[in-house]
């Protein structure tokens, strides 16, 4: 079984989770994934730690990262959730998140990663992951929002962000072929 599939199965089965809890309650919810797995904080304590930490993971040419749902803001968890009901219910067709877009790629062989941030404002911050995947250069922009006292992955934008030059990781997960 290939890389992205194993990694599009283990997203398959975040949703059901339990995952109600708003990420601006006072406390974050401690949300156990996966019984072996350990629990985890919603949210990231530092935006560019994690970003880094998740490259350094694909860096294992064989397991790659562990997938991030646990850092995923309430409104990207939504799309997330509306895309996995619509794609459980269309088996048959290829949805628009047929690559892994933390790599924009279907498999790597990840060299030259670096990680920069940028910040809009106290509540709002860029990371900007710039790599080489084979022979491809990528630079792709996570975009965090603070809720409280943590930082939560809102968007992801590849390129310009559309079209034949890029993508939206929100736009994405609101295709919907029928």
């Amino acid at each position: 079984m290939g890389k992205l599939a194993i990694l599009l199965l283990a997203l398959a089965a975040w949703p059901s989770a339990g995952l109600a809890q708003s990420a601006t309650d006072a406390a974050p919810a401690k949300v156990d994934f996966d019984s072996a797995a350990p629990i985890r904080e919603r949210g990231v304590e530092d935006p560019r730690a994690f970003v880094e930490a998740t490259y350094r993971d694909y860096l294992d040419p064989v397991s790659g990262p562990e997938w991030p749902a646990f850092a995923y803001s309430d409104r990207l968890r939504a799309l997330f959730d509306g895309y996995d009901a619509w794609q459980r219910q269309h088996e048959d067709l290829v949805g628009s998140l047929d690559f892994d877009w933390w790599i924009n790629a279907q498999d790597w062989q990840l060299s030259n990663v670096s990680v920069t941030e940028t910040a809009q404002d106290e509540n709002r911050r860029t990371e900007i992951a710039r790599f080489n995947n084979v022979d491809r250069a990528e630079e792709i922009h996570f975009l965090f929002v603070r809720q409280g006292m943590r930082w939560y992955l809102d968007d992801v934008v590849q390129g310009s962000g559309r079209g034949d030059d890029g993508w939206t990781l929100s736009a994405l997960l609101q295709e919907r072929e029928e």
